[in-house]
């Protein structure tokens, strides 16, 4: 009985060694970003908790590009919904519905009928518009078959298989672009890689791509690889969206909960020029103009490096300027230099 156990024991260890050796089933993640690098990093987006200005934005249902029969409709719109959830728990954005909207619509309709109490009953026309459509579609995909809970029964060969069960590999990779759906304009686009050849959660459950459950059509993906390769995939998506919406689009919600009482003028010399009559100009390559002199209020409108503002007047480390289109807003005093 001892020498069948060393047996299994020494089976085992020559198993992962020779595996390890191969290179072809190491335990772990990889995800990248294959496209529109650039721009602000997200772990200065994330580095506070955010309860500023936000965007409206909705998500399309996913499609598939890999044509290898694997998809169904309720794939999709499971997609969509695990991004749509992470993209809420950012809270950077006012996330609108879309999967369900005939069910919204049905709700409406029932309250118009006069079956519903009139004060209860949800009013025709106030649907909310998204300034933002995200559209993704599917253009890899290698999916483990079951988890990795294989067996360990069955002598030598059920530990062998439980090991090959457990190191299953799944790729996904995503395409996604970020639209302005009053233009049509595509603002932003990528692709996004996961690949995972475990099922630990653990790295990912501190970030948006652990958000919600797989139901539907993403219950089969379970505790396995393809979770896991979903989830990262999600979790890069959130990352891109947040870091490439751009600032203008954050405008909803703006006014400050508690406006920070304005320091003494003598804590801030402003620059030469930077008095009221006088010019700057924008030293950044863009620059947020704001309704209030503070990080708290709303963008108005952007400046250009290299753009020239007259000065209004001038508060702690903010100046109120106005551009030569007439625009006026508060910038940062700072990040603009007077002219001579």
């Amino acid at each position: 009985m001892m020498k069948l156990q060393l047996s299994l024991a020494g089976c085992l260890v020559f198993l992962v060694s020779m595996l390890s050796l191969a290179g072809c089933v190491t335990p772990g993640t990889n995800a990248t970003v294959t496209s529109g690098q650039g721009g602000p990093d997200i772990a200065q987006a994330q580095a506070q908790a955010y309860n500023g200005p936000q965007a409206r934005i909705a998500v399309a249902r996913f499609k598939d590009k890999t044509g290898k029969g694997w998809w169904t409709g309720s794939i999709g719109d499971g997609m969509a919904d695990q991004l749509t959830t992470a993209l809420f728990n950012t809270n950077r954005f006012i996330v609108l519905e879309r999967a369900a909207l005939e069910d919204v619509l049905t709700e409406q309709d029932l309250g118009a009928s006069g079956r519903v109490r009139a004060d209860t009953a949800a009013e025709i026309g106030q649907i909310e518009g998204a300034e933002l459509m995200v559209v993704a579609a599917v253009t890899e995909f290698e999916g483990a078959a079951s988890g990795a809970s294989g067996g360990l029964g069955g002598g030598a060969a059920g530990v062998i298989g439980g090991l090959l069960g457990g190191f299953q590999k799944a790729h996904m990779a995503i395409d996604m672009r970020i639209i302005d759906s009053k233009t049509s304009r595509v603002l932003a686009a990528t692709s996004v890689e996961g690949e995972a050849t475990d099922v630990n959660l653990g790295g990912l459950l501190g970030g948006y791509g652990s958000s919600g459950a797989l139901v539907g059509g993403l219950s089969g993906w379970k505790n396995t690889p393809t979770e896991k390769a979903l989830r990262i995939c999600i979790q890069k998506a959130v990352d891109f969206i947040v870091s490439k919406t751009p600032q203008s689009y954050y405008h909803y919600g703006a006014q400050p909960v508690a406006a920070p009482a304005p320091a003494p003028a003598t804590s801030y010399q402003a620059p030469a020029g930077a008095s009221s009559g006088g010019m700057v100009v924008v030293v950044p390559e863009s620059l947020n103009i704001r309704s209030g002199p503070g990080e708290n209020f709303s963008v108005v409108f952007s400046a250009k490096g290299g753009d020239r503002l007259s000065v209004l007047e001038k508060q702690d480390k903010w100046i109120r300027v106005r551009a030569q289109d007439g625009k006026e807003g508060w910038t940062a005093g700072w990040l603009t230099s007077p002219v001579h």
